[in-house]
């Protein structure tokens, strides 16, 4: 009899132990850690040297690894079709794309199925203008911009399950295009500030 007393304590303590031990994982909501994959569709916009900022659609995918719980490092790639039909001298095909590599601060919280979040990154940009109307003020009928950027901008990812949610994002990137590409030649050197922006809604899965 007290070796069947002794037994069944040993067992109640051995499955309260269990459910305590599990009910932090039952509980979680959402993960920032390991590796993730994205990809989303959004609206991104340009304005250089000042200019009336021209708007337009567009698509990217993102790859990071979650160092822990807050800090994320990733790259993503953006490309988007701009509107600039306002502008009768310039008007043709404009595409602009962004390549991205920083680092994000998640405001994380496990217990959360939501989770805001800010981030940083050194960019490249690269805006593509095609078919041209002979006599453009850009003198060609293909011209290629590119340059470096600091983007910055932040977010919110609502989770649908612990590893799988929706993310929403608003971001800006600022600097010059410093190369252009008329045909075959390069001219460096050109030291025209450009600002972009960028709003994406997309999806984030860590596998």
């Amino acid at each position: 009899m007290f070796e069947a007393t002794r037994y069944g304590r040993v067992i109640v303590l051995a499955l309260a132990a269990a459910v305590l031990t599990a009910h932090p994982g039952a509980a979680q909501e959402s993960t920032t850690r390991g590796f993730m994959v994205g990809a989303h569709l959004g609206g991104a916009s340009l304005s250089v040297e000042g200019s009336e900022r021209s708007n337009g659609g567009g698509a990217g995918i993102e790859f990071g690894y979650g160092l822990n719980r807050n800090f994320t490092l990733f790259l993503q790639l953006d490309g988007a079709s701009i509107d600039v039909r306002n502008q009768e001298d310039v008007e043709g095909t404009w595409t602009i794309g962004h390549v991205d590599l920083g680092t994000r601060f998640h405001f994380a919280n496990s217990l959360r199925s939501w989770v805001p979040y800010l981030q940083a990154a050194l960019s490249a940009r690269v805006v593509n203008v095609s078919d041209l109307p002979p006599g453009s003020a850009l003198g060609a009928s293909e011209v290629e911009f590119s340059g470096g950027a600091f983007t910055f901008g932040g977010g919110i990812m609502l989770y649908a399950g612990q590893t799988f949610a929706f993310d929403l994002g608003l971001l800006f990137s600022g600097g010059e295009f410093s190369d252009v590409r008329v045909g075959q030649t390069t001219q460096s050197g050109l030291d025209l500030d450009a600002s972009s922006s960028r709003f994406n809604l997309g999806v984030s899965w860590w596998p």
